[in-house]
């Protein structure tokens, strides 16, 4: 005998229970429910996130930075004050993860298009997670392209404006990539990021990254590893920042009081029992050594204080010609006595100069030029005409004597020696 198995909806009486759908909520209780929930919110966040007021920013030590210091001004400061929900929400929605294109009109499109374009493929990418360190390069690339092409003036105030650096470092952020700072090995995003974060009045965040290099110079490494920093990201970093600290946007030559000053806060944050950090040091000192001699020529003159602070650095670096070197150019001592002894301990010099490099004889030319010139200036007849033979040795073995050189201001350039001979 076959039992037939009763159908399901026969047991709803008795065994499920009955199941009752909510009814609609009408306006009033949809709005009731709204502001429950969003008073429970903010009730819950403001006691994650205190507010801050004017009082407790005015206790707030000022040294008290680390990495605070370089916080991106994600609000304005009409909203400081705002609650602590407002300025949450707000860092939320300003992530680039959260960035979509959107849709516009025709007509929209045909006039920002071509503006906006670098700044579109880079929110598409980020929403997209296809940006990377090199990908952001070329961004900021493709942006100072657009703005020279759009004109050349006052190009560095354009920038700033753009915002592209702050676009960069927000996904820096976001994404993580900022936080072992792996980032800084790409030498191109270096070279493209630094100008716009001094351009745009983000140079903190340059010196935040600095500081954390400087505090992790015990784990870089000489050898270069793709995606970690290494002593040569130190070196560039370093270099970049000092490059920056004396460009303004103006043609003409500027003083370099805040390229020194930079030099001398950066080497006393860096470590000086640190190999990777003395070779920085000494890298963007000599660097700096060269734009401070052979490129000194209609630049205004230092600080005396920057200056000298800046070659106490360089004294246990052993670089004894760039020593000599800038004992002449002292904006208010000069000394020519370092720069004879130097000559004097070295009269082979002379043979030797033909196997150097184009810029090592760059360097020794306008050196002895600029010896020549002072012993000249301050009527030292003694050593003046032994140091102006020196001189015509070094033009003849370097076959110059027939181009005629009269004075300095053929050497003082940019140019690498051999494309003038």
């Amino acid at each position: 005998m076959v039992i037939r198995t009763p159908p399901l909806s026969s047991l709803r009486t008795g065994f499920l229970p009955q199941i009752h759908h909510p009814l609609p909520l009408n306006k009033r209780e949809s709005q009731k429910l709204l502001d429950s929930i969003t008073s429970s919110f903010r009730k819950n966040l403001d006691r994650e996130h205190p507010w801050q007021t004017d009082e407790t920013l005015a206790n707030t030590p000022p040294n008290s930075k680390s990495t605070e210091s370089a916080e991106l001004p994600l609000v304005t400061t009409t909203t400081t004050n705002h609650r602590p929900t407002d300025r949450h929400l707000r860092a939320i929605l300003c992530n680039p993860l959260f960035s979509h294109p959107r849709t516009i009109d025709a007509s929209t499109s045909l006039r920002t298009s071509s503006s906006n374009k670098p700044f579109d493929v880079f929110d598409s990418a980020v929403s997209k997670g296809l940006m990377t360190p090199r990908r952001a390069a070329g961004f900021l690339a493709a942006v100072r392209s657009q703005l020279m092409a759009e004109s050349p003036d006052e190009i560095r105030q354009r920038m700033g404006m753009s915002g592209g650096g702050l676009r960069v470092v927000r996904w820096l952020r976001s994404s993580g990539l900022e936080n072992d700072l792996g980032f800084l090995s790409d030498s191109a995003l270096i070279r493209q990021i630094i100008p716009f974060l001094y351009a745009e009045g983000l140079q903190e965040i340059a010196w935040t990254w600095l500081a954390q290099l400087a505090a992790r110079a015990a784990e870089l490494e000489f050898e270069k590893t793709p995606g970690k920093a290494n002593a040569q990201t130190l070196f560039r970093l370093l270099s970049a920042v000092i490059d920056e600290s004396i460009k303004s946007g103006s043609q003409s030559p500027i003083s370099l009081d805040e390229s020194f000053a930079a030099l001398v806060k950066a080497n006393g944050m860096l470590p000086h029992d640190n190999p990777a950090a003395n070779a920085a040091v000494k890298s963007a000192w000599a660097k700096l050594s060269w734009t401070s001699t052979v490129d000194a020529l209609e630049r205004p003159k230092p600080s005396v204080t920057l200056f000298e602070n800046f070659v106490d650095i360089g004294r246990p670096l052993n670089l004894p010609l760039d020593l000599a070197h800038l004992d002449l150019h002292h904006p208010t001592t000069p000394t020519h006595s370092t720069a004879v002894e130097y000559l004097r301990a070295r009269r082979q010099i002379v043979e030797k100069v033909s196997s150097m490099s184009p810029r090592a004889q760059q360097r020794v030319l306008c050196f002895v030029l600029d010896a020549a010139e002072r012993l000249k200036r301050t009527g030292h007849i003694d050593e003046a005409p032994w140091v102006e033979r020196i001189k015509n040795a070094i033009f003849e073995r370097l076959n110059l004597a027939v181009l005629n050189i009269q004075n300095e201001y053929s050497l003082n350039s940019n140019l690498p020696l051999r494309e003038g001979i």
